[in-house]
């Protein structure tokens, strides 16, 4: 077990990355477009506006749960296109370093920004005004537990017929998995939206 002062246990160390050889985790497949709308649309059809909408930005704006949880009001920038061509689309600002709550992202990186860049995804710029229209700027942008969403997510995947049920990780690797599927963006783009520092964080 090694010498006690030092409180290394490297046996058990080694025994632990030989169990999960033997023993790898699963990985849930990316979800199709056609699913993530018709999750929206059941979660919709059922009263949960706010959910629906959590649910295809995770996917539009490649967000990890975390940082979903972490929004707020103000972190939806609306267009202004008086400021020039690269304002005129609505864009998400995270991790802002003014901010006394805010958090650096994973990869310890404040204030990054994402555009609702993309033609097919223009549709949700009228949902994300509405979403903030008359709100205060730094209340929850989604004012429901993270816990509660994944309720719904799952509820929503089992009544869809969705085996195993959908988790919230799988929203953040189904939008460059539908975007390289259409070829909206290359592996450049969605490695730079995705903010993944190595290409094989992309699999």
């Amino acid at each position: 077990l090694g010498r006690p002062r030092d409180l290394q246990i490297p046996r058990a160390k080694q025994a632990l990355r030989w169990w999960k050889r033997l023993a790898p985790g699963f990985s849930r497949l990316p979800l199709p477009w056609e699913v993530v709308c018709g999750l929206a649309m059941l979660m919709f059809s059922e009263g949960q506006w706010a959910e629906a909408v959590a649910v295809v930005a995770s996917v539009v704006f490649y967000l990890r749960p975390g940082e979903l949880a972490r929004l707020l009001v103000r972190s939806l920038v609306p267009p202004l296109a008086s400021a020039g061509p690269s304002h005129v689309r609505w864009t998400l600002v995270m991790h802002e370093q003014e901010s006394e709550f805010s958090k650096p992202s994973k990869t310890g990186v404040f204030d990054e920004s994402l555009i609702l860049d993309l033609e097919k995804h223009q549709f949700l710029a009228p949902v994300l005004a509405k979403l903030v229209a008359g709100r205060p700027a730094l209340a929850p942008l989604f004012d429901f537990p993270q816990s509660n969403l994944g309720k719904v997510l799952a509820t929503s995947g089992i009544l869809l017929g969705l085996k195993p049920a959908p988790l919230l990780y799988q929203l953040r690797h189904s939008g460059p998995s539908i975007d390289f599927a259409d070829q909206s963006r290359d592996l450049t783009g969605i490695k730079r939206r995705g903010r993944w520092r190595s290409d094989s964080s992309l699999r």
